[in-house]
Parts: C-alpha cells; sequence; structure tokens
C-alpha cells in the first residue's frame, strides 16, 4: 500500500474535499465540521492522505494535538479493516502518543476495537476512541 500527501495547492482540492464528504454522514452539525476540517488542511493544519492498494482506497485528515497525539478528523473510502495496521504503524513510527478518533458510527467503534482502540468517552452525538502508541 501506498500513502499519498494531498497538498491543499492541488489543481483538484475541491474534487478531493467533495470526496471527503461522506465522513461527515450523520455527524452533528456536518456543514460547520466539514468546513473545519477544510479549512486546516487548506492553512496547512492538518494533512489530508489517500492510502492506496490492493482493496484499499482511503482517505482521512489528521491533525496533532498539544499531546501530542495524532487525531483523525475524518476518514472515508473502502477497505479500512486492511487499511487500519498500515496508519497505525505508521503513525506509530512517527512518535505521537496515540490515536484519537471521534466516531457516530457503532460499526465503526466496531472496527477500531479489533485494533485495540478503547472508549475514552461518550456524548450525545459521538463516541471517542484512542489508541495508546506509548508502550506499543
Amino acid at each position: 500500500m501506498r500513502f499519498q500527501l494531498i497538498r491543499p495547492n492541488r489543481a483538484d482540492m475541491k474534487a478531493q474535499y467533495t470526496l471527503l464528504r461522506p465522513a461527515f454522514n450523520q455527524v452533528h452539525e456536518a456543514k460547520f465540521e466539514f468546513d473545519f476540517c477544510c479549512d486546516a488542511v487548506t492553512n496547512k493544519r492538518a494533512s489530508m492522505y489517500h492510502l492506496k492498494g490492493k482493496g484499499v482506497s482511503v482517505r482521512f485528515v489528521g491533525i496533532v494535538t498539544d499531546d501530542n497525539d495524532y487525531l483523525i478528523l475524518a476518514m472515508t473510502g473502502k477497505g479500512l479493516v486492511a487499511a487500519a495496521p498500515i496508519i497505525i504503524d505508521t503513525v506509530k513510527s512517527q512518535g505521537y502518543r496515540a490515536i484519537k478518533y471521534h466516531t457516530v458510527r457503532q460499526g465503526m467503534k466496531r472496527i477500531l476495537q479489533r485494533f485495540g482502540f478503547s472508549v475514552l468517552a461518550t456524548t450525545e452525538y459521538d463516541t471517542v476512541m484512542a489508541l495508546n502508541l506509548e508502550g506499543c
């Protein structure tokens, strides 16, 4: 599998953002969250990647928090189960403390738990999941 950094100055950036939009289905205040994510990429506070391989085409946006956690703001595509170990290993190799992810989908929660993510918090809108990378 191969990571491709999607730089915000690409000519097709609007199309890239459109491909990311399904990640916000069912999200509370989806337009605000989508706009925040796109703005973070455009202004280089977050990075957008496309992970491609056999049966895998996953786009995601990640941002580094003040606590040295890698927060995935959005993820969409196909082949997440195959992509997850690659993403986890790559984030871990960069020295981040943890990976965090907010989800509204029970299926995503089950997938993440298979990879060692635990529930940090549950709100009326989403579930916050985290994978501690220290000592792994």
